[in-house]
């Protein structure tokens, strides 16, 4: 049974891209002859660090030869965190419209409703693939599988080693998702996702199907770990073990790039495959890049720009785009410094690609095939933002960057002309009154608009006919999230709710666990890792709309489950484990299980 909620939504994305999207004939046919296949790359907290940017002591060969047959924007911006970036790229939008704007804190979360860049290549004939990072949503119906990738590989959560990932993963011989069910892969993280990524484009090339694919790896993103013959020539270089460790992962990431180009070339796709590359924001700060105002130390790099990962000078944002194809005549070698932005790929890709369409979708972002080819581009202004949840007003915890022409208003007091002062060393708001009120005067403007979407939580849905069973994590609690496995180990506590919605009435089944039911490891257990801890755990509440229910927790209990009749419609759920040490820590993991359903709809 499909119950109506579900129905409700999925017929609503199908007649938006209905509407449009023409079809021309049967989808697979057209396709075959006349679109070009895609590959969209994107790695993780890399910022500009390649050899042919300029790094001194990085040597990325295959990455280079792609530069040389690539057109690069020069003035290119993601948003300032992983999650914001990768659904502006999906949705073609501004990332606080799709609910997912924030890594955590049930911010990751994009609305299903969204119509992705994913289910318009499908619908129009194209096999698509998801392998590597996708950080949208762990679970049914936020995953990548449920926004238009017929096939994927993915992790969960934001990183390998967070709360929602398969537990005791550590880079290498890992378990991944590969279509929602665990599977164990052999070998290191960015080997596994380019050769799944080959083997599809394989399958595409028998198949003799056109192929859209985003390939994101994890690296460079926390834990540091890669390959000793990786890290020891920058170890011996001088680098420290943190710095050798990055500029490793992104060596093994450039061999990768070998493989995958060598293969393209093999089954005759090179000329008809557009490849973007990019990463999804600045450096990582493990990095050790630059000092704590945010300029490049002496042993790291940051292409003459400030602030890394999270920052919202234009180290934090502003960073590397190729796109390469052959068979469109894009030319190698052209630079592009006119102001874009991550949101202009869908609607570039839908011009490229010559995607018929009856009437235009609702893009923050602009097609740029014409500023590609040569023509200019008209000005426009962009917004930066990373805001603090629960705290939206608090100017000083959140970050923002207007960006308009060479401008960029920072945090609300700082202004920089870019094209002389790349670094951002001079302030110039004293001297230019007119366009900091200007650029303010935007920056209102963008809040106010999409100050409702912001708001509106993006809620679990369960009691699904669908999907019966959902297991939430501490990843997505309201108010302080524990995302990490360590911090399961250590006892760390979280708080605030899980924001849901129950779509029917009927019995549920709730099941509070410290760690994941298939470990089958008890509450008490003092697992490997720095600082893990034990503790004696007492009993269990859970709250529904705060109504609270409470159940006795034996020492080696695995979990504790409740069966309670609820209501349909929204409601938050909080959890707390008691221990006779005094610690209280929220259940990390909540299997949320539909038993008995009335579908009073």
């Amino acid at each position: 049974m499909i119950t109506f909620q579900y129905l409700q939504m999925k017929l609503y994305k199908l007649s938006l891209i209905f509407m449009v999207y023409c079809f021309l004939t049967t989808p697979h046919s057209f396709a075959q002859k006349t679109k070009p296949n895609v590959i969209i790359i994107m790695t993780d907290d890399m910022g500009n660090n390649l050899g042919n940017l300029g790094n001194p002591w990085l040597k990325t060969p295959n990455i280079d030869k792609l530069s040389e047959e690539s057109v690069l924007l020069t003035n290119f911006h993601q948003d300032l965190l992983c999650t914001p970036s990768r659904a502006s790229l999906m949705t073609g939008k501004y990332s606080l419209r799709t609910g997912a704007w924030r890594t955590s804190l049930g911010r990751s979360n994009m609305r299903p409703e969204e119509i992705t860049v994913a289910e318009v290549f499908q619908t129009n004939g194209y096999r698509t693939g998801s392998f590597g990072k996708w950080h949208l949503g762990d679970v049914w119906p936020f995953r990548s599988i449920d926004q238009g990738f017929e096939e994927a590989v993915n992790l969960n959560c934001g990183g390998i080693g967070q709360v929602s990932d398969y537990w005791g993963n550590d880079y290498f011989d890992d378990v991944y998702y590969h279509n929602g069910k665990p599977q164990q892969y052999k070998g290191y993280c960015t080997d596994v996702f380019f050769d799944e990524t080959i083997r599809f484009i394989k399958e595409c090339k028998v198949a003799q199907e056109p192929f859209f694919i985003y390939l994101a790896p994890n690296i460079a993103h926390l834990p540091r770990i890669v390959e000793e013959k990786y890290s020891k020539p920058f170890l011996e270089n001088g680098h420290d073990k943190n710095q050798a460790i990055f500029y490793g992962m992104i060596q093994n990431l450039d061999e990768n790039f070998g493989r995958l180009t060598k293969t393209l070339k093999e089954l005759d796709l090179e000329d008809d495959t557009i490849i973007i590359f990019t990463t999804d924001d600045g450096t990582a700060a493990y990095a050790s890049q630059f000092d704590k105002h945010g300029w490049a130390l002496n042993s790291g790099f940051n292409m003459g720009q400030r602030g890394g990962k999270g920052s919202s000078y234009e180290g934090g944002h502003r960073l590397f785009f190729y796109i390469k194809w052959i068979g469109g005549k894009l030319q190698g070698g052209q630079k592009i410094d006119e102001l874009t932005s991550v949101m202009d790929v869908f609607p570039t890709l839908i011009d490229l690609c010559d995607i018929q369409s009856e009437s235009k979708m609702d893009f923050d972002g602009n097609s740029i095939k014409n500023l590609l080819y040569g023509e200019a581009a008209e000005n426009r202004t962009l917004v930066f933002s990373k805001l603090a949840p629960n705290k939206p007003d608090n100017f000083k915890r959140n970050k923002f960057c207007v960006a308009e022409g060479d401008w960029r208003w920072v945090d609300r007091k700082e202004l920089y002309n870019v094209k002389k002062d790349r670094e951002q060393r001079n302030n110039l708001i004293d001297m230019y009154p007119d366009i900091v009120q200007r650029l303010e005067n935007k920056l209102n403007i963008f809040l106010q608009k999409n100050a409702q979407e912001r708001e509106t939580a993006v809620r679990f849905i369960l009691g699904d006919e669908q999907k019966k069973s959902i297991t939430l994590t501490t990843q997505d609690l309201w108010v302080k999230s524990a995302f990490n496995q360590s911090h399961v180990k250590k006892l760390s506590n979280g708080s605030g709710s899980w924001k849901v919605v129950f779509v029917q009435t009927g019995t549920y089944k709730f099941t509070l666990s410290r760690f994941p039911l298939y470990t089958n490891l008890p509450f008490n257990e003092k697992v490997n890792g720095k600082r893990s801890k034990s503790f004696t755990p007492t009993h269990a509440k859970i709250s529904i709309n705060n109504k609270e229910y409470e159940a006795f927790v034996g020492e080696t209990d695995t979990n504790v489950f409740f069966e309670l009749e609820i209501e349909k419609g929204a409601a938050d759920i909080e959890t707390w484990i008691f221990s006779k040490e005094g610690i209280i820590i929220p259940s990390y993991f909540l299997e949320v299980e539909l038993i008995n359903g009335i579908n009073n709809t």
